[in-house]
């Protein structure tokens, strides 16, 4: 039913009210940012009554509403929506993200690559230049296709539970990757577009968008054919990244040796305050203190050690020694039980879903699963200060604000001791006026 007066709002709103849902929300332009988009209409599936309802925003089709009209609707039981993080910009009300359920019992996201139909697909190919053709591509087809997503989304729905695991991780990582992807990149245009060749820029400004569902549960973020994950540092494409601020800078905080510190505190050793890898490299050489080249080969042997094995000679140092111990007991665990949990979030990683595992492939997905449950408590303090300053960007290790001096040395101070948790996980601290001229200021916060 296409929902198209007062009267049929209202008793949709009474249905969702009172059962489970599953939601589709669907914007205008299909290449757009959410950000800087509209939503078309949205699909509503009412679970146990069985049917389902579009309501129309922005579509030629229909009798429209008012947008601001879905925060009307609200739930005492379940609603799953698609792209949740998305629709947070429009919609505050409590619900869960439909491929986060289907990831978080799966390990994938749900399957929805074969959904189009062939309108949709001639659609893209004849009008790729045009804005806004999901408002004019036939309700017909859209309902179509919403109605192939919502029998994947039932496959998941009818196996699997909520469990309160979910819910927090769903509420965590949901909030803190929406906060940061409508935050925006401010950017220099003509830069920005001579390294990129991309354009997507709106008051010059960008958007990133995270992909949550990966195999390990890092993030991943692309849009627009861009990898903000993995920015060259080397041939000046940084540049193009400015601060917003009439008096403004961007400033990094990176963690020193991070993983090592995690991998520390997975197995119960205590290290010592200092360079990690000056530590590492002194019982490496057997050496009191290292010359620069034995320091960069420290940094490159503990790195090969741990994510290429542990052999007996290198086994012999305590930290070592008690990772490969833990490597072995994870491997164990997971070979008898079928399932290990990932330690913040109680995440179940199971067997059936990572193929072709090995014991310190499988250490170095809880790993990478570790550092992103670890980031969220550390991200939910940052994002909680009350600032002027942005933070813009996330990539695993570091962070990058937006920084407005008005915001004073006090904020970098506080944001500091939020990240290292009492000296446990030590930042450096770079400053520039765009993010390829970063200069280190570590020693001028504290």
């Amino acid at each position: 039913m296409i929902v198209e007066s007062i009267e049929v709002f209202n008793h949709v709103r009474e249905m969702i009210r009172k059962e489970d849902s599953f939601w589709i929300p669907v914007y205008s332009d299909t290449y757009r940012h959410y950000q800087n988009n509209r939503i078309s209409f949205v699909y509503i599936y009412c679970i146990q009554s069985e049917l389902d309802y579009i309501i129309p925003f922005e579509h030629t089709d229909c009798v429209c509403l008012q947008t601001e009209q879905i925060q009307e609707l609200a739930s005492d039981a379940s609603i799953f929506v698609l792209a949740k993080k998305r629709l947070q910009k429009t919609y505050v009300k409590p619900c869960y993200d439909a491929d986060l359920f289907a990831w978080w019992n799966t390990g994938k996201m749900l399957p929805l690559d074969d959904v189009n139909t062939s309108a949709h697909d001639s659609w893209n190919t004849w009008w790729y230049n045009e804005t806004n053709v999901n408002d004019w591509l036939p309700i017909v087809k859209h309902i179509e296709r919403c109605t192939a997503m919502r029998k994947k989304f039932m496959d998941v729905y009818n196996v699997y539970k909520i469990t309160d695991d979910f819910k927090r991780y769903d509420m965590d990582v949901m909030s803190v990757f929406g906060k940061i992807e409508r935050n925006g990149v401010h950017v220099d245009y003509n830069a920005f577009t001579s390294h990129f060749k991309s354009n997507g820029i709106v008051d010059n400004t960008v958007h990133t968008e995270y992909n949550l569902y990966t195999s390990t549960g890092r993030p991943s973020n692309k849009f627009n054919g861009i990898n903000y994950a993995a920015l060259n540092k080397d041939d000046g494409s940084r540049s193009a990244f400015t601060s917003r601020y009439k008096k403004g800078m961007l400033v990094e905080f990176d963690y020193d040796a991070y993983h090592v510190r995690l991998i520390a505190e997975l197995i119960g050793y205590a290290l010592p305050s200092g360079s990690v890898h000056t530590y590492f490299g002194k019982q490496y050489f057997d050496a009191e203190t290292l010359t620069t080249e034995q320091y960069e080969q420290s940094k490159q042997i503990t790195f090969r050690l741990l994510y290429g094995g542990i052999d007996d000679e290198f086994a012999q140092i305590p930290f070592f020694g008690k990772t490969r111990d833990y490597i072995k007991e994870l491997w164990s665990k997971y070979r008898k039980h079928g399932v290990i949990n990932t330690p913040y979030y109680n995440r179940p990683m199971h067997k059936e879903h990572m193929p072709d595992m090995n014991a310190n492939k499988l250490f170095n997905y809880l790993l990478q699963a570790t550092e992103t449950e670890h980031n969220m408590s550390m991200l939910k303090c940052v994002l909680d200060k009350q600032y002027n300053s942005r933070l813009i960007l996330y990539t695993y290790d570091s962070i990058l604000f937006d920084f407005n001096m008005e915001d004073g040395k006090q904020m970098l101070t506080e944001l500091r001791k939020c990240m290292e948790e009492g000296g446990k996980y030590p930042v450096k601290i770079k400053a520039g006026t765009n993010y390829h001229a970063m200069q280190d200021m570590t020693n001028k916060v504290s």
